[in-house]
């Protein structure tokens, strides 16, 4: 049950990466330079690059909990909100663009995204995805290790309950969500092998580093990773969310996981002995299909669903997020995207309705993307 050792604070930090896109086609814009020109210096430094001219990172500081991150989450898409409309582009927000062209893309000039063009090529090039990474701080390297370890078997249950990626090149996929292949397409994507340490983790980015495969140990990108740049474990695996209450408990649900993980540690728990073949089983279907599809269980290989592990998730994390005082808002948000079903339906919805037209779903998103902000609440 829940302890003084792992409910005292946990802080987190969260990164959502930003569609820029022309507002009446919905097609992604190359205009990530004009828009932090554009950025006072201060809302600058929470804006950065990422691989492509058509994306922003937004990323909010080290907040002390749920409602404070969320606070900041908010007020950082209404700055971008604003800054955009000033220049003529619209915000876009979906794992995926529905329907860009791989071959309009540019890489930025940093030297380290020039590196992963050079590295990726196409890959890199057809890479329009769009994640949002949630870090949880935890201070010592063996817990980190340990926490990231155990996450991997939530990985499919909470991409599941992310999934907004449902078009892509201009077609419906027959996903919930192809972000995690398109990204996926990547080398060092996915799940994590198991690490016995600190010690062992180092071994694995110091070797990659000497035999040139990276450059630095942000370019493992796999679904879960120990930060080394920060003392925390970041979550890579949700799709973006157009809705902020659905961010709201999505990050609610990873920092109560954490908090449960890390009472394990304290505990000196042994880690799940968890299949990698049945982790791979349940990551496709999770993007594949709906919540009720059979997966095999990652511990015991029976049959089982996607909500059952859903439910198994949230069964262990609701006594941690009622000790950090977020159930509200992780468990009870979670049942209710349970209940509405997940955001690539809702886009599927708009399409149908729309004529199957792609550009209005486009339009149709920017618009729910400024009413979920509520960004004159802010300033009334």
């Amino acid at each position: 049950m829940p302890d003084s050792l792992t409910t005292h604070s946990l802080p987190l930090g969260v990164e959502e990466e930003f569609q820029l896109c022309d507002p009446e086609t919905g097609d992604l814009t190359p205009v990530v330079d004009k828009v932090l020109r554009a950025a006072p210096p201060e809302l600058a430094e929470r804006l950065g690059y990422e691989l492509l001219h058509t994306v922003i990172e937004a990323n909010i500081r080290k907040a002390a909990d749920l409602g404070e991150a969320m606070v900041r989450v908010r007020a950082l898409r209404c700055d971008l909100l604003e800054i955009a409309a000033s220049l003529g582009v619209a915000i876009g927000i979906g794992g995926v663009h529905p329907f860009a062209r791989w071959q309009d893309q540019d890489f930025v000039s940093t030297d380290a995204y020039q590196w992963v063009g050079r590295q990726l090529q196409y890959l890199a090039r057809r890479n329009l995805s769009f994640g949002m990474h949630v870090h949880i701080e935890v201070e010592d390297p063996e817990a980190r290790v340990y926490v990231a370890n155990q996450l991997r078997r939530w990985c499919a249950p909470l991409l599941a309950l992310s999934a907004n990626a449902p078009f892509f090149e201009g077609v419906d996929t027959g996903f919930q969500t192809i972000r995690m292949h398109v990204f996926g397409s990547f080398p060092r994507t996915g799940f994590a092998p198991r690490f016995e340490s600190w010690a062992h983790y180092m071994r694995v980015i110091d070797a990659l580093i000497a035999s040139g495969g990276i450059t630095a140990p942000r370019q493992v990108w796999w679904n879960v990773r120990p930060h080394v740049a920060y003392p925390t474990v970041e979550f890579r695996m949700l799709d973006m969310q157009i809705g902020l209450e659905r961010t709201r408990a999505l990050v609610g649900l990873a920092q109560a996981l954490g908090a449960e993980l890390l009472s394990r540690w304290e505990a000196r728990e042994p880690e799940w002995e968890l299949e990698p073949a049945y982790l791979a089983d349940g990551w496709f279907k999770a993007q594949r299909f709906g919540w009720q599809e059979p997966i095999a269980h990652p511990i015991s290989g029976e049959t089982v669903t996607l909500l059952d592990e859903i439910e198994e998730m949230l069964r262990l994390a609701r006594p941690w997020a009622a000790a950090l005082g977020t159930a509200p808002d992780a468990i009870d948000g979670a049942r209710r995207i349970l209940d509405e079903g997940p955001e690539c339906d809702w886009q599927r919805r708009v399409w149908e309705e729309g004529g199957r037209d792609l550009s209005a779903l486009q339009r149709r998103i920017f618009a729910r993307v400024r009413e979920e902000a509520r960004c004159e609440a802010l300033v009334s």
